[in-house]
């Protein structure tokens, strides 16, 4: 009897224990040396006031001058540990990488271990020299695949080894100052260099990837402002260094408030968009989605904060949240949302982003889909004498193409910075404007040759402009004007030519853009415009305008949507209509309330007279 050895099982492969989240702990790391940054600036440009002499003057100066220094030797610190952080995140990820074809090599081994036993077990005599060469080849892959999972943790220690390294070198006073002496970097001449490139994407997208990461680093840290909103740095360099101003007002408002403090009405709007924010970035995470593909086991949603500046516009604020990494993506959609919206309403926004993003992985392909609040929507002024009926809208602002004009050379700046960071293949990009936010994405189209394969306009007021009378006004590649617009849904009724409008109804036949259905949505009254508002706002919606929606996710992914036939009534003649009709709903209920009221005093009175003739009869002897 010959006995073959078959190799045993090899073993399971532990998880890792850190993962690319680990970069949270950059972000606070950055966000504190963001401040440290902030304080040392301060002090070294305040010494003692101009009104104070000798030995208090001389005593201030060198107090200041003292704490300047600490300060900048804590700077350094932090920035050396961030960027050591971020090298030791980057190792993981690659690492991570390699533990999962570990663990797929794993699977095939021990299944030909098994599929061995089986062979064997029907086995004959002359089966035994073929067997016995399988088994020792099957042995060589698992000694193989156990040397290699060795080696993986092997590689985890040294990359732990040398973040433990990079924090013990500046864990003292001393050595900060040691290292703040050794740091050659000129924050202030990069910061001049960035500048001087005058907001070309391509120029500092080349200029960004020359530096070194201590440079890149040290940037992210003294000027997170400026490298988190400037088109053409990287996505990844964007989101942590607004992520780094996004801790940074967080703890710093917070902290204010649970000690017992007074926010002024500036720092309350602050904190107020910095928490909305945040709330984006959170959306995956909350509906319990953290992984690409819901199953809880996949690579986590890449969410990414590309803009964010809490103070623009007046305070109303600018923030981009991306859910997918538009640099390495397939494909890759701009949502640029309407009236009303600011850095506050962008949770809303976001949650429309992420819905679209769900639906256009499904074909196995990357996508990237960004909730861009990045110019100065119309808002409400309640002060304004031509407010619309109901929730209030600044119709003198909205009547107007101001905005959405500036808004349109905002709107093509960002997406050239987001084709000047673009890894490999080009990625397919889609711009998506929803109501005035379709104004808006109109003027980037014609007044800046809007950089996208795609343009879509949805619940549209009007396509901007009196000279857009046609969809190859738009300047988009022929076919690729795509129009959404629900027949009750009242903003979709405005478009008209001249002063008084935003340019022509784009989902009218003889405009010439691709027109897909979606629900129509529900009719309404003047006394329940909230349905109204409802049916404008439901293109994302799945629950009731999937047709909508499924049609967005394939113009999204370079597909084709279903096709329907344009309008042949006048947009501003279907408001008409429904103000005929409204005219006469209102009259017709008028009118049934009080034959209603006529019925109730006719019962009323019957009743009374019919109690005084039982008193009557009552009364007869």
């Amino acid at each position: 009897m010959t006995t073959i050895m078959v190799p045993a099982h090899v073993a399971s492969i532990a998880e890792m224990e850190a993962t690319s989240a680990a970069s949270a702990v950059t972000t606070g790391l950055r966000s504190t040396g963001t401040t440290m940054s902030d304080v040392a600036d301060w002090m070294t440009a305040h010494g003692a006031p101009d009104d104070w002499t000798g030995d208090a003057a001389e005593a201030a100066d060198h107090a200041m001058t003292g704490y300047a220094r600490d300060t900048a030797a804590a700077t350094a610190a932090f920035t050396r540990v961030a960027a050591a952080c971020d090298r030791y995140v980057d190792r993981i990820v690659a690492l991570t990488t390699v533990r999962e074809g570990l663990v797929s090599r794993r699977t095939r081994v021990n299944q030909d271990i098994d599929d061995l036993h089986t062979r064997i077990a029907q086995s004959t005599a002359d089966d035994v020299a073929a067997l016995e060469a399988q088994s020792r080849a099957l042995q060589g892959r698992a000694d193989r695949l156990v040397d290699d999972v060795t080696s993986l943790w092997d590689d985890v220690e040294a990359a732990e080894d040398r973040l433990i390294e990079a924090f013990r070198a500046v864990d003292t006073t001393g050595e900060g100052a040691d290292a703040a002496a050794r740091d050659t970097t000129d924050i202030s001449a990069l910061r001049s260099e960035l500048t001087a490139l005058g907001g070309d994407p391509e120029a500092i997208n080349q200029w960004w990837e020359g530096l070194t990461r201590a440079e890149q680093e040290a940037l992210k840290i003294s000027d997170p402002d400026l490298v988190g909103n400037t088109n053409g740095i990287p996505t990844g360099d964007r989101d942590e260094a607004n992520r780094t101003s996004l801790d940074r007002d967080l703890d710093r408002l917070t902290a204010k408030q649970e000690a017992g403090e007074d926010l002024t009405q500036a720092e309350q709007r602050l904190l107020d968009r910095a928490r909305a924010a945040q709330t984006s970035l959170d959306i995956p995470a909350a509906n319990g989605l953290t992984d690409v593909d819901g199953d809880g086991v996949g690579d986590p949603v890449d969410v990414n904060l590309l803009v964010y500046q809490p103070g623009a516009f007046g305070g109303d604020g600018a923030v981009a949240v991306s859910y997918g990494d538009p640099d390495t993506a397939d494909n890759t959609a701009v949502i640029v949302p309407g009236i009303t919206n600011d850095g506050t309403t962008i949770p809303g926004n976001a949650a429309d982003a992420y819905t679209l993003y769900q639906q256009a992985i499904r074909n196995g392909e990357s996508a990237a889909t960004i909730a861009w609040m990045g110019y100065d929507a119309p808002s409400w002024n309640p002060e304004n004498a031509l407010d619309w009926p109901g929730d209030g809208l600044d119709m003198g602002s909205v009547a107007r193409e101001d905005k959405a004009i500036e808004g349109g050379a905002s709107l093509a700046d960002f997406v050239d910075g987001l084709r000047a960071t673009d890894e490999g293949d080009r990625s397919h990009l889609s711009v998506i404007g929803h109501s005035y936010g379709s104004t808006t994405a109109a003027h980037a189209a014609h007044d800046h040759g809007l950089d996208a394969d795609s343009l879509t306009l949805i619940g549209s007021p009007g396509a901007g402009g009196n000279d857009v009378d046609h969809a190859s006004d738009l300047g988009m590649p022929e076919g690729r004007v795509y129009v959404g617009a629900a027949d009750n849904d009242f903003v979709t009724w405005l478009g008209r030519d001249g002063d008084l409008g935003m340019g022509r109804d784009p989902a009218q036949d003889d405009f010439g853009a691709t027109v897909f259905p979606v629900a129509p949505g529900e009719e309404f009254h003047a006394d329940d415009l909230g349905q109204g508002v409802t049916n404008h706002t439901s293109y994302f919606d799945p629950t009731t305008n999937q047709q909508s929606l499924d049609n967005l996710s394939a113009i999204v992914r370079g597909d084709e949507p279903e096709v329907t036939t344009g309008r042949t009534q006048d947009a501003n003649d279907m408001a008409l209509d429904w103000v005929k009709d409204e005219v006469v709903h209102q009259v017709e209920q008028e009118i049934e309330e009080g034959r209603q009221e006529i019925e109730d005093i006719y019962d009323g009175g019957r009743d009374w007279v019919g109690d005084r003739v039982d008193d009557f009869s009552d009364l007869w002897p």
